[in-house]
């Protein structure tokens, strides 16, 4: 068994010193991509496709002048109704008023017996039939008005469908342009972070317990960065059949990545179970064996020790010896390389030495 200080105070400073190195390597990785994606141009000459490019102007315009002068005519007949409405509200009114005088007139007229003003009554006739056909008179020019709103309605109507139609055609010319550029702009900046997420996997699958770890765990920091800041925003979205594949291959990558694993841990495991206690013991390094200690777990096997009570030697499961007595008296976890009592270098069991 080897003795580590990695549960030490300089140790675990050294260990957040690398978290912060790491960090900050993939910090400024992060802003040398940016550099360079800012400094390369990713995509197309002219930018991104506009709308308005991909209308027939040489049709349009004379359609959208021909609306904008259909529109000004709408709203002066529009003025016009207005004008008209309150005239003939007006001469209503008007009438109105002159019936009901009419009325209180004749009223008195029978009451009084007089029949000598039959020159006022033709008057008082006429001015009323004046007034009435004041009225029909504005009556007449809201018929005509309205008359003619319809037939710039109608007109107003075909062109706005002429319009629609030449929008429909552009929109679909739009989309496709859209989508080119969108793959344009996908594929260069594929083109630049798969390589770095590639370099990022081998790193970690490789180099990630080397001594230099730090720097190959900031490299991945900057590789997901890159993939999740630098290519999934601009991930071209046909009705989501892209961000379902990429799903799916994500899922299928680190489910058979998790069933390796796990296929290699039980495989290791039974190999270990065949193998001596003093093999398995040996096998086991110092930090697995306290950190297993600290969670009361069986090193070898990682199945909990103490159900058997706290006061157990061996492994109940799988028979390592876990705990041995110093010539002190004092009980210590095998995996101790100094008594806890004494301080004197634990001596293991013959035959069962770590």
């Amino acid at each position: 068994m080897t003795t580590s200080q990695a549960y030490s105070r300089p140790a675990r400073l050294l260990q957040i010193a690398s978290w912060v190195i790491a960090v900050a390597f993939a910090v400024f990785l992060n802003m040398l991509g940016s550099l360079v994606i800012r400094d390369l141009s990713f995509a197309p000459k002219g930018g991104p496709p506009e709308f308005k490019q991909f209308i027939d102007t040489a049709t349009f315009a004379p359609l959208d002048a021909q609306s904008k002068a259909l529109e000004q005519e709408r709203r002066a007949l529009g003025d016009k109704a207005g004008t008209i409405d309150v005239g003939l509200e007006r001469a209503e009114t008007d009438y109105r008023q002159a019936q009901g005088a009419l009325r209180n007139w004749l009223s008195t007229r029978a009451a009084t017996g007089d029949s000598r003003n039959d020159s006022e009554l033709q008057a008082r006739t006429r001015d009323l039939d004046t007034l009435q056909a004041t009225v029909v008179d504005w009556q007449r020019q809201q018929n005509e008005l309205e008359d003619q709103q319809r037939v710039l309605e109608t007109r107003a109507a075909a062109v706005r469908e002429q319009m629609g139609q030449l929008n429909t055609e552009a929109e679909a010319r739009y989309q496709v342009a859209s989508r080119h550029y969108q793959l344009v702009v996908f594929g260069w900046r594929l083109a630049f972070t798969l390589p770095i997420l590639l370099a990022a996997v081998w790193l970690i699958i490789r180099k990630r317990n080397s001594r230099y770890w730090p720097f190959v765990y900031g490299f991945g920091l900057f590789a997901l960065s890159a993939f999740f800041i630098e290519l999934v925003p601009y991930l071209p979205n046909f009705g989501g059949y892209v961000r379902v594949l990429v799903g799916i291959a994500l899922t299928v990558f680190a489910g058979i990545y998790l069933l390796r694993a796990f296929q290699q841990y039980a495989e290791r495991k039974r190999v270990e179970m065949q193998q001596s206690q003093s093999q398995r013991a040996q096998s086991i390094v110092y930090e697995k064996a306290i950190n297993a200690y600290q969670k009361k777990l069986c090193p070898s096997c990682d199945k909990p020790w103490n159900l058997g009570g706290d006061r157990v030697s061996f492994c109940i499961h799988c028979g390592l010896r876990l705990f041995e007595t110093c010539g002190c008296g004092g009980r210590n976890f095998a995996f101790f390389p100094f008594c806890n009592q004494c301080g004197k270098p634990v001596q293991h069991t013959p035959g069962d030495a770590v």
